[in-house]
């Protein structure tokens, strides 16, 4: 099974999106030539989409690990680190490429990502993505992405075990994550 194949096993189904995130893993673990992802790699992800899950197979980095990082800003723009070494790859889709395919096209991948599509307009979009999908998959890597060198130590986020009960649903949390209202524990949910 070749890596992309692995990645779609994983996600369930081939898509553009999936392919941004396959294909800049891939060109970041060769700048960076490292061989075994996850071992000591620190990856940043900016998007809660497709993209996301290529990066977790394809670098070996996971929540659970915590050395898969989210922010949440809404652009295709991944970080890799090798973790000790003080210096990072940004790697970003460069603008325009998802757009490539029309207004239209990017009008109606929403609505198939939302779950709002019509049968016809699922197949039009997996129809349409193919060519998108190829050239995000074989162009050259420099027409998809800016790829800087940016000195950064990225640090894997501290994990808190001390648990502690809300004070309202009676469910443990971790610490760190509590607030406190009145003097009494209260997890997130019950905070609002």
């Amino acid at each position: 099974m070749t890596d992309w194949e692995k990645v779609v096993s994983f996600h369930g189904h081939p898509c553009c999106l999936l392919a941004i995130g396959y294909r800049a893993t891939k060109v970041a673990l060769e700048k960076l030539n490292a061989h075994l992802p996850g071992y000591n790699l620190v990856t940043v992800v900016e998007n809660r989409t497709c993209a996301a899950d290529a990066v977790q197979v394809m670098s070996g980095c996971t929540f659970g690990k915590r050395n898969f990082v989210y922010r949440d800003n809404g652009k295709y723009v991944f970080t890799f680190a090798c973790m000790g070494e003080g210096k990072a790859l940004r790697v970003s889709l460069k603008a325009g490429v998802l757009g490539r395919e029309g207004d239209d096209f990017v009008t109606l991948m929403e609505k198939v990502a939302n779950g709002v599509a019509t049968e016809e307009e699922r197949e039009e979009f997996y129809h349409r993505q193919e060519p998108l999908m190829k050239y995000i998959l074989e162009g050259p890597a420099e027409e998809i992405f800016e790829m800087q060198y940016v000195n950064s130590e990225i640090r894997l986020p501290e994990l808190c075990l001390e648990m502690i009960t809300c004070s309202r649903c009676g469910e443990e949390m971790m610490r760190d994550h509590a607030f406190f209202q009145d003097g009494r524990p209260v997890c997130k949910d019950c905070s609002v």
